[in-house]
């Protein structure tokens, strides 16, 4: 039998979130046995998934790719669903909505997708940017968040990737380092606190009792009915789940919320 030692990361564009990705695994998983294979599903995720949904999840996702890409046949040449242990698939909130077939609600569809791709060992893992992959690099060390800043209207979705540059504080995804990463999760906690209307820092436990991408989106529904979405990135959320509590502890150091112009919650 063949050592299932693959992890495939599924992405939507094929330029930064490679990049994104094989930053993050050279920092946190450079002593892994897993080999790691990232895969531009060369459409949004939603497209994908719309088509396992017309195939009632008898056809695969890894055979879909291959069937959908030249690029990804040659890719995964010799390689099956069975070689694979984990899969994840990491999807940006603003690129699915052009996309739905007429007639779907846009809530309804997001629900399903996180309720098929639920686990990494069976159809895969879904994380969602929002409102796209920038927003790893829209962020403030040690800080919350600044009021306006921490929501995007849909209407600037466009503009969003030329917003996010001109306040971020590190500028190319490639030279992250664990430092880096670590004011990453730790303002990703902070505003998963505020989301989740927390007064204080999650903690550990509470993280994982109440965070994932299902719950997140749940919270994320308040701002869509709005026209906006809660700037939050679904690469540190991902680290988060994958490591244990000992990883938390040597990361995460705010005990409080520290923010700018902050009022609170507003809805």
């Amino acid at each position: 039998m063949k050592s299932r030692n693959y992890m495939a990361f599924i992405v939507e564009g094929e330029s930064r979130e490679p990049q994104v990705i094989n930053n993050l695994w050279n920092v946190h998983f450079k002593h892994s046995n897993f080999k790691v294979i990232t895969l531009p599903a060369g459409q949004n995720i939603y497209m994908l998934w719309q088509k396992m949904n017309e195939d009632d999840f008898e056809t695969d996702i890894i055979e879909i790719l291959r069937e959908n890409s030249r690029e990804l046949k040659e890719t995964l040449q010799g390689l099956n669903r069975d070689d694979f242990s984990q899969i994840y698939l990491f999807f940006d909130y603003d690129g699915h909505q052009d996309n739905l077939s007429s007639g779907n609600n846009t809530e309804d569809v997001v629900d399903k997708m996180l309720a098929n791709f639920n686990n990494e060992t069976e159809n895969g893992k879904l994380y969602i940017n929002y409102p796209m992959v920038e927003a790893l690099r829209d962020f403030e060390p040690g800080m919350c968040g600044k009021k306006n800043d921490c929501y995007c209207q849909m209407s600037q979705f466009t503009d969003y990737k030329q917003l996010s540059a001109d306040r971020r504080t590190y500028k190319d995804f490639r030279k992250y380092d664990f430092e880096i990463w670590r004011e990453l999760l730790n303002v990703f906690v902070m505003r998963v606190s505020c989301l989740f209307n927390v007064e204080k820092v999650i903690s550990y436990d509470t993280y994982c009792d109440s965070v994932n991408p299902y719950t997140v989106y749940n919270c994320q529904k308040n701002y869509i009915s709005q026209g906006k979405v809660f700037i939050l990135s679904g690469f540190p959320e991902f680290l988060l789940d994958y490591f244990s509590a000992k990883f938390w502890n040597a990361c995460i150091k705010c005990t409080r919320k520290l923010v700018g112009n902050c009022q609170g919650n507003e809805m």
